[in-house]
């Protein structure tokens, strides 16, 4: 890496995220890979932290360079430069040759392997003997009374532990329903690459067992859409997510997990201008993809159920907001939920999708697409909101809000 070629490039840093540290490393920051393609975690100093956000694709290394010396009225040797990008692309954090390679040795290996895993289940406390845990939940609710049967269920995809008052409620619904033959898995795209939707044709594993993908279906709605594979083409993104796992667990431990098949699809975020339509370009739109469902669910015949793994608000100092996660506050943002919660009563998913992105989603509700697909495949199912809960921590001043709600037909 001579000087020459350091001096033009444009290094840009893959999404991270960045936490100030406290006692002995105050002052420092930690950064790690947001999307957890690195297990990496560096701590740095305020001004190394300020070269890498100037790491953005459209700095050269010498723009960078004369901003550090603007900034802190000091050289940045090209020296240290060099050494600093060297770092951070063997830490996986730079976009490159280094991280392409890299990504697709994982792609092999999650394609190679015909079960996905759940590689939370361990940090989220789930064993072969969660049942009376999940028990527990569906006593500690209500049971809805609800005449019809429920074809559509959002429930959340919060830790067990912080979700239960929605979890008991949602799944209290379908505890005594006859197992369905196909259920549909919408999740909620935390960390991966695509901006659209992301089918996966895995059979998931849990600690409960199986659940085998209904491939011919996922190759019906491929073939629909823009033809074989193309709701497959960053399958990688379902590795680490879990919004759709939590759900399997529920619905082994209510069916038995080889008592039906999944179709498991990851949502993007529908709030920005873009709507519906991939903000990259890449992929199939949302809105396709919902009335692909929706047509082929009503015209083969199988009993299905639609669940969407959602969360609502995230608000606090870890989210990014300055001031303190109060009552006050708290009552402002079940207020917003709620005028968010009735789009969906009145049977309006677009009235939904623009709700939530007024004024550019400001608590940052971030499972729009997976609910707005939910509705939009079930437009002659009524909508049933059950419960409303907000996960306040106040000793972190955060907060996760989430409602469980289920469609009856």
């Amino acid at each position: 890496m001579n000087n020459l070629y350091i001096s033009t490039r444009k290094p840009q840093l893959r999404p991270v995220e960045v936490f100030p540290l406290s006692g002995e490393q105050a002052g420092s920051f930690a950064v790690r890979d947001r999307q957890g393609y690195s297990n990496v975690a560096l701590t740095v100093s305020p001004a190394a932290l300020q070269v890498m956000i100037l790491m953005d694709g459209l700095h050269t290394c010498e723009d960078i360079r004369t901003q550090f010396k603007q900034e802190f009225d000091q050289e940045l040797g090209i020296d240290t430069l060099t050494q600093m990008i060297q770092h951070l692309e063997e830490a996986l954090l730079l976009e490159g040759d280094t991280f392409r390679n890299h990504l697709r040795k994982l792609e092999v290996q999650y394609r190679e392997n015909p079960i996905r895993p759940m590689p939370s289940a361990k940090t989220m406390g789930i064993t072969p003997d969660s049942g009376a845990w999940l028990d527990q939940m569906l006593a500690d609710a209500k049971t809805p009374v609800l005449s019809r049967k429920v074809v559509g269920l959002v429930a959340p995809h919060l830790d067990y532990s912080r979700g239960a008052p929605c979890y008991g409620l949602a799944y209290n619904t379908i505890k005594d329903r006859k197992t369905p033959n196909r259920v549909i898995i919408l999740g909620t795209n935390h960390f991966g690459m695509s901006t659209s939707i992301v089918a996966t044709a895995k059979d998931f594993e849990t600690p409960l067992g199986v659940s085998r993908c209904d491939t011919e279906f996922l190759k019906t709605l491929e073939s629909d859409l823009d033809g074989p594979n193309c709701l497959r083409a960053n399958e990688l993104d379902h590795a680490r997510e879990h919004s759709i796992e939590l759900q399997v667990v529920w619905l082994q431990h209510l069916f038995g997990a080889d008592s039906f098949k999944i179709v498991t699809a990851l949502c993007p975020d529908i709030s920005g201008p873009n709507g519906t339509r991939p903000c990259d370009g890449e992929g199939v739109d949302l809105a396709r993809f919902a009335e692909s469902l929706r047509k082929h669910i009503e015209t083969d015949g199988e009993d299905t159920l639609i669940v969407a793994g959602a969360d609502l608000s995230h608000i606090g100092i870890e989210f990014g907001d300055e001031h303190p996660v109060d009552e006050t506050y708290l009552k402002e943002v079940e207020k917003q939920d709620r005028e968010v919660l009735a789009a969906l009563e009145a049977c309006d998913p677009d009235r939904f999708r623009l709700c939530v992105g007024e004024n550019d989603n400001p608590t940052r509700i971030c499972s729009t697409g997976c609910v707005y697909t939910l509705a939009t495949a079930l437009p002659q199912a009524t909508p049933n909101v059950l419960g409303y809960h907000q996960a306040h921590s106040p000793q972190a001043q955060i907060c996760v809000t989430c409602a469980a709600i289920a469609y009856t037909r």
